[in-house]
Parts: structure tokens; sequence; C-alpha cells
């Protein structure tokens, strides 16, 4: 892989590492907090899959001989506004998706199937997302 693409994929990979890192942590306390039972289940898919894209995107990153970003993690705001933390929660999916989209186009064959299966079940949390904003009224 060329040095230009190589940098482009480790940039694009932690970018799409850093976005997850912000608000995996608040999964669980969120799948509590969520007053449908319906809902909460689904929320608790979303951050299975989340720590689980995490893993693939950083063991990607350590096989093409980078370093993962440390996590850093946004606050919830107190009082919790469950629609308006879901709406931002949309715009990372949507920049999740354009992210492992542009990096499995960087980073080679061998590498690149698994990012393009994260990139489409970022589509499946974009549609999850909204509905969840939708079912808050």
């Amino acid at each position: 892989m060329k040095r230009n693409k190589l940098r482009e994929a480790l940039d694009l990979l932690r970018h799409a590492l850093e976005v997850k890192y912000r608000f995996i942590v608040h999964y669980p306390r969120l799948t509590r907090m969520m007053p449908d039972q319906e809902l909460a289940s689904k929320l608790e898919i979303l951050g299975r899959d989340s720590i689980r894209h995490a893993d693939i995107v950083s063991r990607t990153i350590s096989r093409l001989g980078g370093t993962a970003p440390v996590p850093t993690v946004d606050l919830l705001p107190e009082p919790l506004d469950f629609k308006d933390f879901f709406r931002k929660q949309l715009e990372l999916e949507k920049l999740a998706l354009w992210l492992h989209t542009k990096a499995s186009e960087s980073v080679g064959e061998e590498l690149a199937p698994s990012l393009r299966e994260i990139a489409e079940q970022e589509r499946w949390h974009i549609r999850l997302t909204e509905e969840i904003i939708s079912r808050l009224g």
C-alpha cells in the first residue's frame, strides 16, 4: 500500500474509532434509562454493534501499523433529552458510514470486506436511530 493511501486509511479509521468512542460507554446506562422496553432492546443492539465495530477498527489500525486513538467520552447532559441525544447519534452514525466507506476504499482488498460490512451495518444503525427518534415523539 502506498504511503499516502496508508496515511489516508489510518486517518479515516482513527476518526471512525473516535466517533464510536464518543458515546459507546453510555449505551448500557441509556438502555436502563429508556422508558420503552422495545426501544431499550434496540439500543442494546446498537451498543453491542458499536463495541464490535470499535474492536474491528482498532485491530485494522494495528494491522496497518498504526496506533488507535485514546478513547474520549462525551458526558451525558443532565437532564437528558433522549430525542436530542439520538439526533446527535444519528449524525454520528452517518459520519461513521462515510468514514468506513472511504476507509474501505483505501485499505486494500485484504482488509476492505470487514469495513464494507461495518458500513452496511451503519446504514441499518441509521434506520434504527431514525426509528428511535420517531418513536420518542
